[in-house]
């Protein structure tokens, strides 16, 4: 009888009305004994949930006699049917918690564990604080779960574990989970985490006489870190794939302004003459090292950490390279412990965001400053600003607080991430954090570095405000010390000294400054009697001059401008060429382990 109930049961779950008739017509029906039984029903015409299946269901509660295979159907059916809240609406009629009193089941409530070791579900406390946390991270997770599932079938089935026949029920089964889209799923906090989620709905398509396989071992987190894994990796391509884009834009943007004057600033007064491209590439060189932090980060997640067992390795016949194989992995995470229950690399990834955050967060703060009416320098597209509700001249950089917000949350996440592992070593509560917090933070991670990257490529600079903010504040000043100390007797401290004397002048008295001014202020403060060239001076005094007549590496001279974007854009192309394969080699070997799946299944 147990094979027509899990058969009832599936049929019903996912609605196969071919198999609820075929299922029907299985069950030798009758009248238990002393049961008020309808005088005309046709068992080739009774519809689930149709009045005449009423009156038969009741009858087959209330006969009185001890449980025979019409009744157990009786009670599968009101396990599926909510009997409790269907046969109470037939007046009269036994109430359907008598029913379930009177059959326990012993899996009411379709718990892991409820009739073992547990009598009772959770609390509707637990679900809502425990529950509704962990189901709400079945969808961003559900794809790699059904890969890490896929692939410990085959490899049960492959190693001797699991009977063919029998894995090739399971395989149809999540085969059918797998074509299901994340968000389509039925999560159901009530139910437990996600893997509790994929079971119920695994066994209620196959039967626990399949499904129950799925769990031979590996225990429950398993599932969970290797679709951890597999979804980080992806993730870390992804938003290394954003990063190098916005490095990219910045250095498209930098290289025809790579001789464009302007003036660098610190403690946001003018400081030393630059060039436009210069100032662009300062952003640029920290997001373009976050990219390659990520794909560096990213070859720690090419460890697979499928087929540990428990803790320390099981004895099912799995193998683990065959799992690393079948996942897309280049490798197996050696020690069993450590590789169920690492968390470091999580921390890493955290650490990371933080980072490129930060990067990203100075960019826009730099940038609402130069896009300020005082400023001038910069103006967002429209698509990147939204306007005052209630001052309709204002045109805001709303993108800008949408990056600095994305920096606090990154910077929070990583706090709270360090705080949580403070916890002994294979805690429930380090993953009962990362299982959520990390799709969230790659998932923001990748669009903000994409909103950030269209910022930078959407925006317009105003050149010609920028060399005037250049020019009219004194930000050759240390040029012009740096001239004294090469072409007079005075030391650089001493002329910086000298000039520093010369500014002050300037600012309480007016003027223009010049050679005879420099030369009193000389003797003033040092006692010094020198002869300031006036043509060296007019070249000291141009700020443009200045900006170009820096040799180093990494100056803002033009030719090491425009070589520093082509860095930049060459380095950028390499990390999103290798972010491309990356992810195209994951879909891949997600395609490969689905066909696998389907070939023993037979599908």
């Amino acid at each position: 009888m147990a094979h027509h109930v899990d058969g009832l049961l599936n049929a019903l779950c996912v609605q196969r009305l071919e198999q609820i008739v075929q299922v029907r017509d299985d069950i030798p029906w009758g009248s238990p004994a002393g049961a008020p039984v309808p005088a005309e029903v046709d068992r080739d015409h009774v519809a689930i949930g149709s009045s005449e299946f009423d009156e038969l269901l009741v009858a087959q509660a209330m006969a009185g006699d001890a449980m025979d295979r019409e009744q157990r159907f009786a009670v599968r059916i009101a396990e599926v049917m909510d009997v409790e809240a269907h046969i109470e609406t037939v007046a009269g009629r036994l109430a359907g918690q008598a029913l379930c009193d009177r059959y326990p089941t012993g899996v009411a409530d379709g718990h892991l564990g409820v009739g073992g070791r547990l009598t009772a579900g959770p609390s509707d406390e637990l679900v809502r604080a425990g529950y509704g946390t962990e189901a709400a991270a079945g969808p961003a997770l559900a794809d790699a779960l059904s890969r890490s599932d896929l692939a410990h079938a085959i490899a049960l089935i492959e190693g001797g574990g699991l009977d063919p026949e029998r894995g090739a029920e399971l395989l149809r089964g999540l085969l059918e989970l797998d074509a299901i889209a994340p968000h389509e799923f039925p999560w159901d906090p009530a139910v437990g985490d996600a893997f509790q989620n994929r079971e119920k709905e695994l066994t209620a398509r196959v039967g626990s006489s399949a499904a129950g396989w799925l769990s031979a071992g590996r225990p429950r987190r398993e599932p969970f870190r290797v679709a951890l894994r597999l979804v980080t990796a992806e993730g870390l391509a992804r938003s290394a794939a954003a990063f190098s884009d916005m490095s990219a834009a910045l250095a498209t943007q930098a290289k025809p302004l790579a001789g464009s004057l302007a003036a660098d600033y610190t403690y946001l007064q003018p400081a030393q003459p630059t060039t436009v491209g210069h100032l662009l590439l300062t952003w640029a060189y920290p997001v373009l090292r976050s990219a390659e932090r990520y794909r560096r980060v990213q070859g720690d997640f090419d460890g697979s950490v499928a087929g540990v067992g428990g803790s320390a390795g099981s004895r099912w016949p799995i193998n683990r390279e065959r799992l690393a194989d079948l996942l897309g992995h280049a490798r197996v995470e050696v020690h069993a412990k450590d590789a169920m229950w690492q968390s470091d690399p999580y921390l890493e990834v955290l650490s990371g965001f933080a980072i490129g955050a930060t990067s990203i967060s100075q960019f826009a703060q730099d940038l609402e400053i130069w896009c300020s009416q005082e400023f001038g320098w910069v103006e967002l597209d429209d698509t990147h600003s939204r306007v005052s509700a209630l001052m309709p001249q204002k045109k805001n950089p709303y993108a800008l607080a949408v990056l600095r917000t994305w920096a606090g949350q990154a910077t929070g996440d990583l706090a709270a991430a360090l705080t949580t592992m403070h916890t002994g070593a294979a805690r429930t509560d380090h993953f009962h954090l990362l299982n959520s917090l990390i799709p969230r933070a790659l998932a923001e991670a990748e669009r903000s570095a994409q909103l950030a990257a269209a910022v930078a490529a959407g925006m317009t600079i105003n050149t010609a405000r920028m060399e005037q903010s250049a020019r009219d504040a004194f930000v050759t000043a240390a040029d012009v010390a740096d001239m004294l100390a090469q072409t007079t007797s005075l030391d650089y401290r001493t002329a910086h000294h000298v000039i520093g004397r010369v500014v002050r002048d300037q600012v309480e008295h007016g003027g223009e400054i010049d050679a005879a001014r420099i030369a009193a202020a000389a003797n003033e403060v040092a006692g010094a009697e020198i002869v300031v060239d006036e043509a060296e001076l007019a070249a000291a005094l141009d700020p443009a001059a200045c900006a170009a007549l820096r040799p180093q590496t990494g100056s803002s001279d033009a030719d090491q401008v425009r070589a520093m974007c082509d860095d930049v854009a060459a380095r950028s192309a390499e990390v999103r060429r290798w972010a491309e394969e990356a992810i195209a080699a994951d879909a891949k070997a997600a395609e490969a382990l689905r066909a696998k799946a389907r070939e023993l299944a037979g599908a």
